[in-house]
C-alpha cells in the first residue's frame, strides 16, 4: 500500500472501504488477462466546484432575456441585488506574501521591479511628499533593506521609508488630465493604470497594494467572465458577475491588516487583472464592452448594486459550468450556505462556445489499482451522487468480485479522481459514464 493510500484510509470516517463479496473474502477463478482492461475512460461535464453561479448558465440564460438579477434569484437562493451603500475604496494586494497561508501562493525574496511607462510618475513617502518624479518609460528596483525599510532606486538614488507610495499621471491621485501611465511590477500577473501602489514590508518582501475605487476602478480589472460575451446576447451576464463580484468584495472589506489589503489578485478571492481586463481586444473593443457592464451597475463611487442575502452583502462563490444541476455548497465543501443552494442549470450545457459541456479523462490500470488497492480492477462506476449529480462513491471491482468503494465530498472526490488520471486532474466531479477500454 502506497504512503498516499495508506493516508485516505485514516482519514475522518473512514472514507474509503474495502468490501467483501457477502459471507468475507470473494473467490472465484484466477482472472484472464481479458478480465483486466489496460485503462479506464471517464466521461464528465462541466468545469470548476459546482457551488453558485454558473457562469456559462448565466451567460445562456441572458441571452433567452433574464436580467442580471434574474440571473443572481436562479442561483442564488434568496437573494436580492438592490442599489446600496457600499465602502468607497479597496486595496487589493497585487504582489508580497500570502496572507491566507495557503500553500504555494504569494511572493517571497527582498526585491522584486516596477516600471511606469506612457506618462509621468513620482515617487511619494507619507508624512513626507514627493521625493522623485520624472516622465517617461522609467524603472524602479524596489528592495527591503537589511534593517526593513522600503526601499525605492530610482535614476542611481536610493528612497527609503517604513512605506512608499508609486503615483502616475491620469489617476485621481496626480494629474488627472495627464497622460495616460501604466504601472507593471514583475512576477505580478496584473498592469495598473488606475489607482495608486503602495508599498510596505512584510516578511522582508515588498508588499504591494494597489489603492482603487471598489464600484469602478477595482471591478473593472475583474478577470472572470469573457468580456466577448456582451456581443452574443450575454451582457447582462456581464451585469450578474459585476453585482457578484462587487458583493464579495463589501464582504471583504473589514480587510487584512498583515497585508494592509482587503483582497489578493487571484482566485484566492478574485482575479484582479487591472488594465490587462480594462484593456482588452483591439482598441479596448471587449474592455469597453466590460467596463460598460460595470457601469450600468453604478450610481457613484459610494453607491451600487450589490448581491444580499438578508439585506447583508455575502461571499458568493461562482464557477464555469456544470453539469446540469448546481451543488449544495455543504456536498462540495463543509459549510451549508442558504443562499448557495442546488438549483437546475441545464443553461450552461446549451450555452455556445462551451467546451467542457463534455469531457474525457483516461485512468490506467495501474492507477486505478493503487487509487482503490486492488489488486487488479476489472470495472469503476459511480454507485452514489450528491444532488448535483457529482460523484459521491465510486466503486471498483476485482475479476473475482472483491469490491472497494471510495467516498467523499464533491470537491474531494475530484481531487482524488483527479489525481489518478493520466491527465493529473479533472474538469468537475459530473462523471456521466466510466468504461473499460
Amino acid at each position: 500500500m502506497t504512503p498516499s493510500t495508506r493516508l485516505r484510509r485514516t482519514i475522518a470516517g473512514a472514507l474509503i472501504t474495502v468490501l467483501a463479496l457477502a459471507g468475507g473474502v470473494a473467490t472465484g477463478s484466477t482472472a484472464s488477462a481479458a478480465d483486466v482492461p489496460d485503462r479506464f475512460t471517464l466521461s464528465g461535464s462541466g468545469y470548476g466546484h459546482g457551488v453558485g453561479m454558473s457562469q456559462y448558465g448565466a451567460y445562456e440564460l441572458a441571452r433567452q432575456g433574464a436580467s442580471g438579477v434574474d440571473v443572481l434569484k436562479h442561483y442564488y437562493t434568496g437573494s436580492r441585488a438592490p442599489y446600496t451603500t457600499t465602502p468607497k475604496n479597496i486595496r487589493v494586494q497585487v504582489y508580497g506574501p500570502d496572507p491566507y497561508s495557503f500553500s504555494g501562493y504569494g511572493d517571497s525574496g527582498r526585491n522584486t521591479w516596477l516600471t511606469v511607462s506612457g506618462g509621468d510618475w513620482r515617487v511619494r513617502k507619507p508624512g513626507t511628499g514627493t521625493v522623485a518624479q520624472g516622465s517617461g518609460t522609467e524603472t524602479m528596483k524596489i528592495r527591503i533593506g537589511t534593517k526593513g525599510a522600503v526601499r525605492v532606486k530610482v535614476n542611481g538614488k536610493v528612497y527609503k521609508g517604513d512605506m512608499m507610495r508609486i503615483q502616475w499621471s491620469g489617476t485621481r491621485y496626480w494629474r488627472p488630465n495627464g497622460k495616460t501611465a501604466v504601472a507593471t511590477i514583475q512576477g505580478a500577473h496584473g498592469a495598473y493604470k488606475n489607482g495608486r501602489l503602495t508599498i510596505i514590508n512584510r516578511k522582508s518582501t515588498p508588499n504591494i497594494t494597489n489603492d482603487l475605487l471598489l464600484n469602478t476602478e477595482y471591478l473593472y480589472g475583474i478577470a472572470e467572465m469573457p468580456s466577448s460575451w456582451g456581443l452574443n446576447g450575454g451582457e447582462r451576464a456581464l451585469r450578474a458577475q459585476a453585482m457578484t463580484a462587487r458583493s464579495y468584495a463589501v464582504s471583504k472589506h473589514e480587510g487584512k491588516p498583515q497585508c494592509r489589503c482587503h483582497v489578493v489578485d487571484d482566485v484566492r478571492d478574485q482575479h484582479f487583472s487591472g488594465w490587462r481586463k480594462e484593456n482588452e481586444g483591439s482598441g479596448a473593443r471587449y474592455g469597453k464592452i466590460w467596463t460598460r457592464s460595470v457601469d450600468k451597475t453604478t450610481k457613484s463611487a459610494t453607491r451600487a448594486r450589490v448581491l444580499q442575502v438578508g439585506g447583508r452583502p455575502v461571499a458568493a462563490h461562482y464557477f464555469s459550468s456544470s453539469g446540469g444541476r448546481t451543488a449544495d455548497s455543504e456536498d462540495v465543501w463543509s459549510s451549508a450556505l442558504s443562499y448557495e443552494r442546488s438549483v437546475a442549470d441545464p443553461y450552461s450545457l446549451r450555452a455556445p462556445g462551451n467546451s467542457y459541456a463534455s469531457w474525457t479523462r483516461t485512468m490506467t490500470q495501474a492507477e486505478a489499482r493503487d487509487l482503490f488497492d486492488l489488486k487488479n480492477v476489472a470495472s469503476i462506476e459511480v454507485t452514489s451522487r450528491w444532488t448535483s449529480g457529482q460523484m459521491r462513491t465510486l466503486t471498483a471491482t476485482q475479476p473475482n468480485g472483491k469490491r472497494s468503494t471510495l467516498t467523499g465530498k464533491a470537491d474531494q472526490m475530484r481531487s482524488w479522481v483527479g489525481r489518478a488520471t493520466t491527465r493529473g486532474s479533472l474538469p468537475a466531479s459530473w462523471i456521466t459514464g466510466i468504461r473499460a477500454s
